[in-house]
């Protein structure tokens, strides 16, 4: 769940930083966080997959994550994390089983999804890597770099260059494992209700709730 989080951060926000900056990729970055921001909310459908290569390891999972100001629910490979803002509810499915926390992901060492529109990640270098056509899209590609001590080497992020969204981003991690997070689609126009962002324990008859406030 972790990589996932960080991924998605690299997909929908600006990563700003007081390291060395490439100005052509600052452009760039600039742009597409200058458009996100406006959005209403953010709902997209995407593909998580895993990959080793020295393991002959390929796994794929579809998720799905809705953003509104400062709520968020992802679901992804069984598991759904869902937060108001205050409380945070982190469900799986195989168990039949709710944990219901404060919203502090510091406290967890986690990337919290719902702060994409303010957070500003220091500690990376980033680079232009130059512009390709995959998949019949002109894409520009994009290098991060951690300056610190992370559980990755490096992302790289893939962005529409007609829609200044990014549609792909790739985490190289240090344990060998390669992580990608494919957008398949972004809708940025809908309102939710408030009790979207909470569980609702009705929805699953016998779940076990544990309450760690």
């Amino acid at each position: 769940m972790k990589k996932i989080l960080i991924l998605l951060i690299s997909i929908l926000t600006l990563v700003q930083t007081n390291a060395q900056i490439d100005q052509k990729a600052k452009n760039i970055l600039d742009q597409v966080s200058e458009k996100t921001r406006k959005y209403n909310s953010i709902t997209s459908d995407f593909d998580f997959i895993m990959e080793n290569t020295e393991v002959d390891l390929k796994e794929s999972n579809k998720g799905n994550l809705v953003l509104q100001n400062d709520k968020f629910a992802l679901k992804v490979s069984g598991i759904e994390l869902i937060s108001n803002g205050i409380d945070q509810w982190t469900y799986i499915e195989d168990a039949n089983e709710v944990s219901i926390s404060e919203a502090n992901f510091d406290e967890e060492g986690m990337i919290n999804p719902a702060t994409i529109f303010t957070i500003y990640e220091e500690g990376f270098d980033y680079s232009f890597l130059g512009e390709a056509n995959e998949n019949g899209k002109q894409i520009y590609k994009i290098d991060l770099q951690p300056t610190e001590v992370k559980d990755f080497t490096r992302i790289i992020i893939n962005i529409d260059k007609n829609k200044l969204q990014i549609c792909t981003a790739t985490m190289f991690g240090t344990d060998g494992n390669k992580y990608t997070i494919a957008i398949k689609n972004m809708e940025t126009s809908k309102t939710y209700p408030e009790s979207f962002f909470t569980f609702d324990a009705k929805k699953h008859p016998g779940v076990t709730v544990i309450d760690m406030r």
